[in-house]
């Protein structure tokens, strides 16, 4: 009996495993919401962009085109930041900051980054699939960006750079000197983690599925966007966010405008992630960062090696604070207002040092 129950597990696990390697890909199809969660969707609120707020296209030097905004005190403004968000995020969230960041005389920029939020997929045929080559596109695309901005020589610019953007806005700086004047980074992906899979374990099954002839897929039990929380007054941090009023912004705009959708890991992208990581956590790469940078690290955090990020601040980058902030997930852009009041301050902090106040 032991014996059939062991063969038939090891055919149902063999069977998905073929599956996978062997199975096409489907053509893409939106997920469409149930009639109880349009009704939530249509009554919660999204802060709009700044009354001043203008929204553009970025080409970059291989014809993408990626969505950037900005407001529009970028003349009289006392210092410019740049909103970089976080993996499948969107610009469209952050409304209410953007705003708020103005109001303290900021000249606010944003930019979508490839295949994120308004910005140009990869793969049309399947917009909610990630694709990169390499990971340095990315850092490429924000040094290329930020230097068409042709600001005075004067301007200091700071990016505020969010989990898998903070990432990339680490390595542009690192990669792309004097670009910008310092780093804020709300818990920055140095080291992804890989749910329950230990970090190596996880680079070599994706490094597996690309050899497979999978990178286009998405990992194994991944899928297209589907809504992460069904309830959309209740929160609690081993979501991304204690906060109702923000948690849910992602996925109400994904509702609302489907091709903003970003879904789950590919074997591509997320190989060329992890391999990422691996660069930028050389001790010798991160040294390289001369300029002022400041980390927002969460209590409870789901998706980033906090312990790694807190130990590149205390003994490689030359000068950086880290400032953990209680009761917070993830996704602290989406938390409590006293706690986004922190973050406020925190840039404010960093931006004097910058300017020499």
């Amino acid at each position: 009996m032991k014996k059939k129950i062991f063969l038939g597990l090891f055919g149902f696990i063999l069977i998905a495993i073929l599956a996978f390697f062997i199975w096409p890909e489907k053509p893409h199809k939106y997920y469409e919401v149930d009639a109880a969660y349009q009704a939530q969707v249509d009554a919660y609120y999204v802060p709009p962009m700044p009354a001043d707020w203008a929204w553009k296209t970025f080409e970059t030097k291989d014809g993408t085109k990626l969505r950037w905004g900005e407001t529009g005190n970028r003349g009289a403004a006392k210092a410019s930041v740049i909103i970089v968000p976080g993996y499948t995020a969107t610009l469209s969230m952050y409304g209410e900051h953007a705003d708020y960041l103005a109001e303290q005389g900021y000249h606010v920029m944003g930019l979508d980054l490839r295949g994120q939020g308004g910005s140009q997929r990869h793969r049309p045929e399947q917009p909610e699939k990630l694709w990169i080559d390499d990971f340095s596109i990315y850092s490429d695309d924000l040094a290329a960006f930020i230097t068409a901005q042709n600001l005075p020589e004067t301007r200091k610019i700071m990016p505020i750079a969010i989990s898998f953007g903070g990432h990339v806005a680490t390595r542009m700086a690192a990669e792309h000197e004097g670009l910008v004047d310092g780093l804020f980074l709300l818990a920055p992906a140095f080291v992804p983690k890989a749910g329950d899979l230990e970090f190596d374990k996880a680079l070599r099954l994706m490094n597996m599925g690309r050899k497979l002839g999978k990178a286009k897929h998405y990992l194994l039990g991944g899928a297209n966007w589907t809504p992460k929380g069904l309830d959309f007054s209740f929160a609690d941090i081993s979501m991304c966010s204690s906060e109702p009023k923000r948690l849910y912004l992602r996925d109400v705009i994904f509702t609302r405008e489907p091709h903003q959708r970003v879904g789950d890991v590919t074997n591509q992208w997320g190989a060329e992630f992890f391999e990422s990581s691996q660069k930028l956590m050389q001790d010798d790469y991160l040294s390289k960062l001369q300029i002022p940078v400041s980390i927002i690290s969460a209590q409870q955090d789901d998706f980033v090696e906090t312990s790694a990020n807190q130990q590149v601040c205390s003994t490689v980058i030359a000068d950086c604070k880290d400032t953990q902030i209680e009761g917070t997930g993830h996704c602290l852009m989406q938390e409590h207002d006293e706690d986004l009041a922190i973050i406020f301050k925190e840039i404010d902090v960093l931006m004097d040092k910058i300017i020499g106040n």
